[in-house]
């Protein structure tokens, strides 16, 4: 399979503040990762330089095969970035149309995409008129015209109720089904935990996985199809679990725990339907790499 992502040496500043540090990273089957770091530490940046709106000092971009600086990557990636590129005296059939003309698409694909985001009721107001998760969810549409295979999005849970964090979550995971890879920025932990397992810290430059970073413990919850059977293998382990309803068991697992709990449920036919690293987890990492961090 071709890659989705490559970045290889990726490196930039500005003026004397070092943002990136020859970041090399691959992508090469569909994923959703998430990119948590507090705000101005870079994670615009780096999604910019993807994109090719910024260049890079050193380093190259390389989408679907093509350097990110060929304009025909523009048919496999997209890009969801903040409300303010949206005309507000346009409807959002306005939007959408001139989208659908510059990719060539029909009028019947248009519509079907603007069904399946829920997005029929409002279409024929104007922007000014629409709540910030209408906002969203018309980017959403913008950015999905093209049937990407890679979806950069920048903030996209930012001032969003409950609600529409909701839809948009159920949405990603649908994307994802399709084979879309999502790179996602935020410093929403909570969120994130629900939305992917697949975590990516920007610090000091570099991007650390959520799994190389030293801490003792981490506290997981599973939602799965066999509690009791699941539970006796963590009892032989020495995980310290506890049960929180019928299919659901949240415990605190080393590394090696984990993998072999992971193993176990593969071997055993044990489905698991969720798996996410509890928020008290999470908020640990964040606080054990930014505490001391100026965010510049």
């Amino acid at each position: 399979m071709n890659e989705i992502l490559k970045l290889t040496g990726l490196s930039k500043s500005y003026g004397t503040q070092e943002i990136l540090d020859e970041i090399n990273f691959v992508i090469d089957t569909p994923e959703i990762i998430a990119l948590v770091a507090p705000n101005g530490t870079g994670k615009t940046t780096l999604l910019n330089l993807i994109a090719d709106i910024e260049d890079c000092d050193e380093g190259e971009v390389r989408i679907c095969g093509r350097p990110n600086y060929d304009y025909r990557i523009f048919y496999d990636m997209s890009y969801l970035q903040d409300p303010t590129i949206l005309y507000q005296h346009l409807t959002g059939w306005d939007h959408m149309e001139f989208i659908r003309r510059e990719y060539k698409k029909t009028k019947e694909e248009m519509t079907a995409l603007v069904e399946e985001l829920g997005m029929t009721d409002y279409m024929e107001k104007k922007v000014k008129n629409y709540s910030l998760g209408m906002k969203q969810h018309l980017l959403l549409g913008i950015a999905l015209m093209n049937d990407p295979k890679l979806l950069l999005m920048d903030e996209p849970l930012n001032g969003l109720d409950p609600g529409s964090i909701l839809q948009v979550r159920e949405i990603l995971s649908k994307l994802h089904k399709k084979g879309i890879t999502i790179i996602l920025s935020s410093h929403n932990l909570e969120e994130i935990g629900k939305i992917t397992e697949n975590i990516l810290f920007l610090h000091e430059g570099k991007l650390i996985p959520k799994e190389k970073i030293d801490i003792d413990e981490m506290e997981y919850e599973f939602i799965l199809s066999n509690q009791e059977l699941a539970g006796s293998f963590l009892e032989n382990i020495n995980v310290s679990y506890q049960s929180c309803s019928p299919y659901k068991i949240r415990g605190y697992f080393y590394s090696e725990q984990l993998l072999a709990f992971q193993a176990f449920c593969e071997e055993q036919h044990i489905t698991i339907f969720e798996q996410r690293m509890a928020k008290e987890t999470l908020e640990m990492i964040y606080f054990t790499l930014f505490s001391n961090m100026q965010a510049v």
